[in-house]
């Protein structure tokens, strides 16, 4: 690097002042919503719960801008809501909301189940990886890390389609996957399936059973669709009270 800043021939230009304070907030932002986040997958912030930036920034001893960026990433990912005169809030889902997500992962994901017929079982082997941790994280009792083992399954699975646009675009969905995820996770009358769906669902791909596969994948999404409708319908019904 040249003096002043200035960049020799194939170096890339940089300013080591900006690069540091673009890191710091970055950090201190994501690291609020990562604590939120956790909170909301966790249970100990049902959607509908408050989220005043004051009350929030003097809790996590942040600054307000810091507090509102956090709120604005969970935000984007759909696990923060903003109403004109309740303010930001942990989201509820609406029925509508949960068709359309599911109507968007019966597409990708139906479409990973068929990709998988032409990859080896070294391809397929973050499922699995990802069924272990969901079984780790059971047998430990963490939810918000089974519920993150059992988003990173459904990741690879639309991974499989080797398209990087599609990786994106399954990204976007990630807050609104967790919030849905964590709700069904969390439901006490209903013991956790998790481990042999999933388990299922992999081993059918490893042994070329893609027709059979989607057959399990289709009923899995139903149910958890309907699940969800039901809990979406209720928690609207509370607000509404």
């Amino acid at each position: 690097m040249a003096a002043g800043g200035n960049a020799l021939p194939g170096e890339t230009p940089t300013d080591p002042i900006f690069e540091l304070l673009a890191i710091e907030r970055s950090s201190t932002a994501e690291q609020v919503a990562e604590a939120l986040r956790t909170k909301i997958t966790g249970g100990e912030l049902v959607p509908g719960t408050p989220l005043p930036e004051v009350t929030l920034a003097d809790s996590m001893g942040v600054s307000r801008n810091t507090a509102r960026e956090a709120l604005r990433i969970l935000t984007r990912e759909g696990l923060v809501a903003h109403n004109m005169h309740r303010g930001a809030t942990v989201a509820i889902l609406s029925e509508d909301a949960v068709a359309d997500i599911f109507r968007v992962r019966f597409t990708l994901e139906m479409a990973g189940v068929g990709a998988s017929a032409s990859l080896d079982a070294a391809r397929l082997k973050p499922l699995r990886d990802a069924i272990d941790s969901i079984a780790a994280a059971h047998a430990a009792d963490e939810p918000g890390s089974m519920i993150e083992a059992d988003v990173e399954f459904h990741r690879q699975l639309v991974g499989l389609l080797e398209s990087p646009r599609l990786n994106r675009f399954f990204e976007e969905l990630q807050g609104e996957l967790w919030l849905c995820l964590a709700l069904i996770t969390r439901r006490p009358e209903k013991p956790d399936p998790l481990i042999d769906e999933h388990t299922e669902l992999y081993e059918l791909m490893v042994n070329g059973e893609q027709v059979a596969c989607r057959r399990q994948l289709e009923q899995h999404l139903a149910e958890s669709e309907e699940n969800l409708k039901s809990i979406a319908r209720n928690m609207s019904k509370a607000d509404q009270e």
